[in-house]
């Protein structure tokens, strides 16, 4: 809409001034519509106020159906903790020559399944969220953000409670200066679970079956992980090795049993893949997101 300011004649036969507003409709932008780069970072930021009261709504409502609540957010690791515990540890015996084996599986649990949820969850964002995404023009990175954020206030819950368990259950972990390291961890992979599930998120609108494989794929990913061993101790094959050192949530394991469970820091390597992987991912993954953009208000 443009706007004039043109004479008429009034009353008595006097001009007026009046304001006269022009339809253009080259003016109009389609719903969903994938502004420059550079302007799409901006109405990001501009909408970080809601992206945080999204985050804290749908934590609040995220465990409303259950009698216990929240406290499920701890003790659903905790229970596939000591279940795994039981298989693993003592049928298979695969923590054989790993001190306190129940903090070495519960620790690693809780970080992958973090992972696990808010790969998946951003992916189906643009799916689960379509009324939304096709009545109102907003980045739609905005709600892989928030859900993001959503799923870091829940693995904080987590963490701490599950610190508070390897203090109060034998055998006891004493307190290190070392778990302030878990912060970087943590920070570092939330980005990386952020740049994944965008990256996979067009792939899940336009194909939904993707869903479905993306979850057996989180699954098979976890067993090669070493959640429930230490593969040194299984395995002799330097490249096999290799592909565990590449593996960014191996190493989210890894340095964060040795910063908790041994309190010792792990060598730069281990931090180097976790930082490339990381910022690599999200570059990758929020430049593919970008570019599907106009695909998301699509009717399907």
């Amino acid at each position: 809409m443009t706007s004039n300011t043109a004479q008429v004649s009034g009353g008595h036969g006097q001009p007026e001034d009046r304001t006269v507003e022009i339809f253009d409709p080259t003016a109009m932008h389609a719903v969903g519509a994938r502004p420059p780069l550079r302007k799409y970072l901006q109405d990001l930021w501009a909408s970080r106020y809601f992206i945080l009261y999204d985050a804290r709504v749908r934590l609040a409502v995220s465990q409303d159906h259950t009698l216990l609540g929240k406290a499920w957010i701890v003790l659903n690791p905790l229970l596939l903790g000591f279940t795994f515990y039981l298989i693993f540890g003592l049928l298979l015996r695969t923590g054989r020559g790993i001190d306190n084996f129940v903090a070495f599986i519960v620790l690693g649990l809780t970080m992958f399944l973090y992972s696990s949820r808010s790969v998946v969850s951003v992916s189906r964002s643009m799916t689960s969220a379509k009324a939304l995404v096709r009545g109102f023009m907003f980045p739609r990175a905005a709600l892989t953000l928030s859900i993001v954020v959503r799923d870091a206030m829940t693995q904080l819950y987590a963490l701490a409670a599950i610190l508070v368990f390897l203090l109060i259950v034998p055998p006891l972990e004493p307190i290190s200066w070392t778990w302030l390291l878990l912060i970087p961890v943590f920070v570092l992979q939330s980005i990386f679970n952020w740049g994944l599930g965008m990256l996979l998120a067009p792939a899940v609108h336009r194909i939904p079956d993707v869903s479905n494989i993306l979850s057996f794929f989180m699954r098979l990913w976890m067993y090669s992980s070493g959640i429930f061993y230490d593969p040194s101790r299984f395995v002799d094959d330097e490249r096999i090795l290799a592909l565990f050192h590449f593996n960014p949530l191996y190493q989210v394991l890894y340095i964060s049993r040795d910063l908790v469970l041994r309190a010792q820091v792990p060598s730069w390597s281990s931090w180097a893949v976790l930082v490339t992987a990381s910022l690599g991912i999200l570059i990758v993954g929020f430049l593919v997101f970008w570019r599907n953009e106009e695909s998301y208000a699509d009717e399907r």
